[in-house]
């Protein structure tokens, strides 16, 4: 006797730090959950601009946990810029992740076995 479960999860976390004489972060997640689909995106900025002789600092981080389905696609893109020269040092860094899973109890889960075709 096999269990089979028709459950979609979709966890989005986004964190974003800054460290200099003006600073600026953000972050933003999001989720969509519908008729056997789950999706969710996640951004992080991180933007420091020094006018002292301590180099500004930023980290931004995005992840996310994704499960159900039978079809899950996940992307995490980070860029991270420093322009530590010059009378004001700027640093900037930007993380973006989207997570999707589909296929339960639509037409992406059958198999090719339901359609006659195997």
């Amino acid at each position: 006797m096999s269990a089979s479960s028709n459950t979609l999860l979709v966890m989005m976390l986004g964190k974003a730090d800054a460290l200099a004489d003006l600073t600026g972060t953000n972050t933003s997640t999001t989720t969509f959950a519908g008729a056997g689909i789950a999706v969710g995106f996640a951004a992080a900025t991180a933007v420091a601009k020094g006018t002292t002789a301590a180099a500004p600092y930023t980290d931004a981080t995005t992840v996310g946990l994704v499960d159900g389905g039978y079809i899950t696609s996940s992307h995490t893109g980070h860029m991270s810029i420093d322009f530590p020269y010059g009378p004001t040092p700027v640093s900037v860094t930007v993380s973006v992740t989207s997570l999707a899973t589909h296929g339960v109890g639509g037409i992406l889960s059958a198999s090719l076995s339901d359609y006659g075709l195997l």
